[in-house]
């Protein structure tokens, strides 16, 4: 953003109105598969036929991010337009904190299969932190610099040195919400007196609502210190949804469930395309309660 008093002594020295503006050029992205090591407790209730199981979940998981944009900045002045390249490279850590909600309804027609449809809450608080490194174009702080020059009746400097690389610390925080529901069914194999393999295979429907993403930028200068709330389009989703795993019988009505949990999602809507498909990894241990 051109400031003011730039804007003035630029007006002054050359009688022109500078326009300035900024534009998008590029952004690049590499990050982490991050898996989650959910904990938690699950209730059932129902009859033999009819049950119903409602799962509450905790985890929490990390990993490497590293990002890179460019954007140009232009000032015109009449027939003169100077644009100055701006590449910001970041090197983070994203760390996640996930809560899941889930009611399941399942209908047993057998010892070893069942139907099972149900809702689910996920819920991703998510932030990264780390350094950002801004390098950038001069053409457009020369030219303030000879206009402040003009201004004062002093010499015309030819140019400025090359700015030095900016190093800065960069936070960013955004809460992810996402609101499903699925279909499908359950295969039960016994492998020991107290204990029981499943396989669910299901369809999903996923809708995750608009959402804000807050980035702070710290730099010693100044110059792109501030913070700033940016939009992020929502997504209506499909997919499939695995979970494999094993019941350990504690108890009459007390259980060990272990398992790993896979989502594909595959957007419908919002920023992404269908082939922008995303696989959402977890491990669950719970106990589950008979009642």
């Amino acid at each position: 953003m051109l400031q003011p008093e730039d804007a003035a002594v630029l007006r002054a020295a050359f009688d022109q109105e500078p326009e300035f503006a900024t534009r998008p050029e590029s952004e690049g992205l590499r990050a982490d598969q991050i898996g989650y090591t959910m904990v938690g407790a699950m209730i059932n209730f129902g009859n033999d036929r009819d049950r119903f199981t409602l799962t509450a979940m905790y985890g929490s998981g990390e990993g490497d991010i590293e990002q890179s944009a460019a954007f140009s900045r232009s000032l015109t002045l009449g027939d003169v337009q100077l644009v100055d390249i701006v590449n910001f490279t970041a090197q983070a850590v994203n760390k996640s904190d996930r809560l899941d909600l889930e009611l399941t309804w399942q209908r047993r027609e057998s010892e070893s299969v069942a139907f099972l449809a149900g809702v689910r809450y996920e819920r991703l608080d998510s932030s990264y932190e780390g350094s950002l490194r801004i390098v950038q174009g001069n053409s457009i702080p020369t030219l303030i610099a000879q206009a402040e020059a003009i201004v004062a009746g002093d010499p015309i400097p030819p140019g400025l040195p090359a700015l030095p690389a900016i190093e800065a610390s960069v936070l960013q925080e955004g809460v992810i919400q996402t609101y499903s529901a699925r279909a499908g069914a359950t295969a039960f194999v016994p492998f020991s007196e107290g204990g029981v393999a499943f396989f669910n295979g299901m369809l999903q429907a996923s809708y995750r609502p608009d959402f804000d993403v807050l980035t702070v930028i710290d730099d010693p200068v100044g110059a792109f210190s501030g913070s700033d709330k940016s939009p992020e389009q929502g997504e209506f989703s499909i997919g499939p949804d695995f979970a494999v795993g094993a019941q350990f019988i504690l108890s009459q009505n007390l259980a060990l469930d272990l398992r790993y949990r896979a989502v594909l999602f595959f957007p419908l809507s919002g920023a992404a395309s269908f082939s922008d498909a995303r696989v959402n990894h977890g491990v669950n241990l719970g106990l589950s309660l008979r009642l």
